[in-house]
C-alpha cells in the first residue's frame, strides 16, 4: 500500500481528496497533510511518502519548488499535481520536474481515479526518475542571450533573500515570466536548477558562519532552514559531514 501526503491550501480540498481516494478504493494510506509548502516539506521529510499530491499555488513555497526540493532527498517518490486551468504552464513544468500526472480543478472522482491509476501502474513498471522527460521537448526554447538580464535580476534577488522561503512562482512574477519558461531559462544560463542553486548558496553561507564560530544549531535558521533536522540532512548530503564536524575541521 502506498503512503500518501496531500498538500493544498484549502482544508476542504484535502478532505475531499481523502474521501475520493476511499471511494475509488485506492491502495493508499494518507500519512500526512499540509496547507503550505514549508510545512509540507517538513512533513514529507519526516514521513517519507511514496506519493505526494500537491496543488501548485500554495503559500511560502509553491508546488513546483516543493517538488524540486523533495526530489533532492526523496527521488523515488511519485508526484501528482493539482492545478487550475490558467496554470497549465505551471503543470507542464511540474511534469518536467518529475511529476507523473496532473489534475485540473475541480478534482472529481473520475479525474482522480484515472490519474492515481496511472501513477500506481507507473510505480509498478518504471523507476520514478524517468518521469517527465517527454515534456522537456515541448517547453519554450531559448535563443542565445535571451533573458540574460532577467536571470541577473533573479540571481540578485536570491542573493538578497536566500534566508527566506522563495520559489519559482515568486521569481517568475519578479521578472514577468511564466514559471515554466523561467525554470528552463535558469537551468540553461546558470547550469543547474533553481533549487540546487539556492541550496548551494545556503550551504556556502552556512560554511562561512560555522568557520566564524557560530553555533551549528543557529546556522540553519540563519541561512533559511527553520527545520534543524532538515538543515543537518541537506548539509551532510552536500558536504559529506555534519555542521558540527565541519566546524571542528
Amino acid at each position: 500500500m502506498d503512503r500518501l501526503v496531500i498538500v493544498d491550501d484549502e482544508w476542504i480540498v484535502i478532505q475531499g481528496i481523502k474521501a475520493l481516494l476511499q471511494r475509488i478504493g485506492a491502495e493508499a494510506e494518507v500519512v500526512g497533510t499540509a496547507q503550505d509548502g514549508s510545512t509540507a516539506l517538513s512533513v514529507i521529510r519526516d514521513v517519507r511518502p511514496d506519493v505526494i499530491i500537491t496543488d501548485i499555488r500554495i503559500p511560502f513555497m509553491d508546488g513546483l519548488s516543493l517538488i524540486e526540493a523533495c526530489r533532492e532527498f526523496l527521488p523515488d517518490a511519485s508526484y501528482l499535481v493539482i492545478s487550475g486551468y490558467q496554470d497549465f504552464e505551471y503543470a507542464r513544468t511540474a511534469l518536467r520536474l518529475g511529476a507523473l500526472d496532473y489534475i485540473d480543478k475541480p478534482v472529481t472522482l473520475d479525474k482522480l481515479k484515472a490519474a492515481f491509476g496511472r501513477i500506481q501502474e507507473h510505480r509498478k513498471s518504471h523507476p520514478a526518475d524517468s518521469a517527465g522527460m517527454e515534456t522537456e521537448q515541448i517547453l519554450p526554447e531559448t535563443q542565445a542571450g535571451e533573458g540574460h538580464g532577467a536571470i541577473n535580476r533573479v540571481l540578485a534577488y536570491i542573493q538578497e533573500n536566500y534566508r527566506k522561503d522563495i520559489g519559482l512562482t515568486e521569481l517568475a512574477d519578479l521578472v514577468g515570466m511564466n514559471p515554466a519558461y523561467l525554470s528552463v531559462l535558469f537551468k540553461e544560463q546558470v547550469g543547474r536548477s533553481f533549487i540546487k542553486y539556492l541550496t548551494g548558496l545556503r550551504i556556502e553561507q552556512a560554511k562561512r558562519l560555522l568557520t566564524k564560530g557560530c553555533k551549528a544549531s543557529e546556522v540553519g535558521k540563519a541561512v533559511g532552514y527553520n527545520d534543524s533536522h532538515y538543515f543537518y540532512e541537506i548539509f551532510k548530503k552536500n558536504t559529506g559531514c555534519t555542521p558540527s564536524e565541519w566546524k571542528k575541521q
